[in-house]
């Protein structure tokens, strides 16, 4: 990289974009530095390693340090996964505190080799195979993303549709990564009445998760938050689904299902 100092220049001023915006928790100001730096690729990973390397992570309680830590991570994973796991276990091998843990496991759970990976409005989704052997999920997400104004998928970077036994939810979404994980539980066949409810039950739960994405949520089952996705969900079902909206109105106010 030496060779090209106009490279090396541009490399270390989008490395400190990125980390005053990870530092500040400036989300804007993170993911401008880091599309940059994930376009321009390999060339930026040994400059990055090295402000991993060089800094001891086993007695980090600041939660700045640790959306800075995660942010560097995640950015080497995303332009090569096996650099990426090295650094994961490098850290976790010298030890971190168990939040930091869960945040770089959550990164290494999937190998992009399991997935068929595509992009849909600048957001990659990646498809599990054994999920995409049996059903043709992109029309299904492509679907589903168009009823979303295109500001709420802001800074979303990845969708993935994963197995059931792969999250312990129907979905989940991770702070700081912007990434959503969404499991396939429907094995019926597809002109099915039970797969096309649960079809539905899966949208609704992608718009949740996308729900916790635009309110920026953190870690954790909070009440409020579960509320605020559940009413986003709502929100955006009833525009995709005006019948299926004017039902839950209508069971709503004679009481069959009752008001949050």
């Amino acid at each position: 990289m030496g060779s090209n100092p106009n490279l090396e220049q541009e490399i270390n001023d989008h490395i400190k974009t990125l980390s005053r915006g990870l530092m500040q928790t400036n989300y804007s100001v993170a993911y401008q530095g880091y599309n940059a730096l994930y376009r321009i690729g390999e060339p930026v990973i040994p400059c990055l390693k090295e402000t991993i390397l060089k800094t001891d992570w086993s007695n980090t309680k600041y939660k700045e340090l640790s959306f800075y830590l995660t942010g560097i991570v995640c950015l080497i994973h995303d332009i090569n996964e096996e650099e990426g796991k090295k650094i994961i276990e490098h850290v976790v091998s010298n030890g971190c505190p168990s939040h930091i843990k869960a945040l770089l496991h959550s990164l290494s759970h999937f190998s992009e080799a399991d997935f068929i990976k595509y992009e849909i409005r600048n957001i990659v989704i990646l498809a599990h195979k054994d999920v995409t052997a049996k059903y043709d999920i992109k029309p299904l997400i492509e679907k589903w993303l168009e009823n979303i104004p295109e500001h709420d998928l802001s800074e979303l970077v990845r969708i993935y549709v994963v197995r059931p036994e792969d999250i312990d939810a129907s979905g989940t979404y991770t702070p700081m990564l912007y990434k959503i994980a969404l499991a396939w539980n429907n094995t019926f066949k597809t002109n099915s009445l039970v797969f096309k409810l649960l079809l539905l039950s899966t949208e609704h739960t992608f718009y949740h998760e996308i729900g916790h994405h635009i309110c920026r949520h953190t870690f954790g089952q909070d009440p409020v938050q579960e509320k605020e996705a559940d009413d986003y969900a709502a929100k955006i079902m009833s525009k995709a689904h005006p019948r299926i909206g004017r039902l839950v109105k209508l069971l709503r106010a004679i009481g069959i299902i009752k008001k949050k």
